[in-house]
């Protein structure tokens, strides 16, 4: 392809030269001016298909993908998955239940970095979402006003992530070990929570 190009330039030089010529002298436009377009479409087909030219496409492409995937691991359960199955690999064989939960902390932190804050309480055993994304912040102050809005702000959403990873949690920690997303003014209120993969307590289903 590289040949393709440098004789399309060469190509797209002499028809330029060409052109103003014809025109100059005998007002004579058409033949120039193909020989320029098919030149041109010479340089721009040889340089898409150049390998540097892929390599760069594909990188850009890998950075975006990376970039929304980001993006969305507040609300992703797969990649969180593949992590937790990390934790009791390997030499985290003999790794004592403080250091696994301190693990499972730190991956629940950098996964869910896009919507808030992760912390670990002890006592109950419940690793608590705080939302610190504005957008998201306004959306559950909306929820906890009018539970009735949970599927239009997207709820489900976020909510089918949590369950998801609470067990992956339970596989890595215990079942006893429970994940919340907590009200961003009353981190208190506990307004979705999962245990091992199952529902305990959803704000918009009074039921649970």
């Amino acid at each position: 392809m590289i040949f393709l190009v440098i004789f399309g330039g060469l190509m797209l030089i002499l028809g330029g030269f060409y052109l103003a010529n014809s025109w100059q002298q005998y007002h004579e436009w058409k033949a120039g001016t193909i020989i320029v377009v098919l030149s041109l479409a010479a340089v721009i087909y040889g340089g898409i298909n150049l390998p540097y030219f892929h390599h760069n496409q594909q990188a850009r492409t890998e950075q975006a993908s990376s970039s929304s995937q980001a993006t969305a691991q507040g609300q992703s359960g797969s990649a969180f998955s593949n992590k937790m199955g990390n934790i009791n690999g390997g030499n985290n064989n003999q790794a004592t239940q403080e250091d696994k939960e301190m693990a499972v902390l730190r991956q629940l932190q950098n996964g869910y970095s896009k919507l808030g804050t992760v912390s670990f309480d002890k006592d109950s055993q419940t690793f608590n979402i705080k939302p610190t994304d504005s957008d998201t912040v306004k959306a559950i102050q909306a929820l906890v006003q009018d539970p009735s809005q949970a599927e239009q702000i997207g709820w489900p959403n976020l909510t089918k992530s949590i369950k998801a990873n609470s067990k992956q949690i339970g596989k890595v920690l215990g079942s006893n070990y429970s994940l919340s997303i907590v009200n961003p003014s009353n981190t208190k209120q506990a307004l979705y929570t999962a245990k091992n993969g199952e529902t305990t307590h959803d704000i918009a289903n009074q039921n649970n």
